[in-house]
């Protein structure tokens, strides 16, 4: 679990710089950052040592909220939360909120910083879209994986969704190895061993 990528904000925490700081030196190509299919950076810890050791900065600690991922499940549906929770189970190292709305959901997602989001497209309150817009528009968690799992799938809809720059989409019913395939991609679990 301890080469688990970091994403923009923690890779930056752990090197002390600001997150302009880091982006600039991948521009510059002085750090690799692999790239999520959202187009978001990961960074793993061996080639942040090692940049640190060859420009001499000294590392100020590790990374801000450990190795859990947080997980915050958006969806007014009662029923495929509990689908989600259930799915869930097949993994360790994870921590889960969940929000009946996007507005419940906003205010988790800015106070609470997960790193990966499964939402919903339709619900009261605030949409989806809307809610992914205001996520990415946020520095802090500008660079959070998305998953957005809905069983209204429009052309419009998901022209949108890949303005807005989405990791997975997936279209509802989902299907159980699907959901676990791109939780454990976009979240970095591993199943559990039984």
């Amino acid at each position: 679990m301890a080469n688990k990528p970091l994403k923009t904000n923690d890779a930056a925490a752990y090197l002390g710089v600001s997150r302009s700081s880091l982006t600039n030196w991948v521009k510059q190509g002085l750090i690799k950052g692999g790239a999520t299919p959202g187009g978001h950076y990961r960074f793993n810890v061996e080639e942040l040592d090692a940049f640190a050791a060859q420009r001499g900065l000294s590392i100020p600690g590790k990374v801000p909220h450990g190795l859990d991922a947080r997980i915050l499940l958006i969806d007014d549906d009662p029923p495929f939360r509990e689908f989600v929770r259930e799915v869930l189970e097949t993994f360790s190292g994870f921590e889960l909120k969940e929000a009946g709305d996007g507005i419940e959901g906003a205010l988790l997602a800015g106070t609470w910083e997960p790193d990966l989001v499964i939402v919903d497209l339709k619900m009261p309150k605030m949409n989806g879209i809307d809610f992914c817009r205001q996520l990415k528009k946020n520095e802090k968690t500008a660079d959070t994986s998305v998953i957005i799992a809905s069983a209204y799938l429009s052309p419009e809809a998901r022209a949108e969704i890949q303005e807005i720059g989405v990791d997975v989409v997936m279209e509802k019913p989902v299907r159980l190895a699907s959901l676990v395939a791109a939780v454990g991609k976009c979240a970095n679990l591993r199943l559990r061993q039984h």
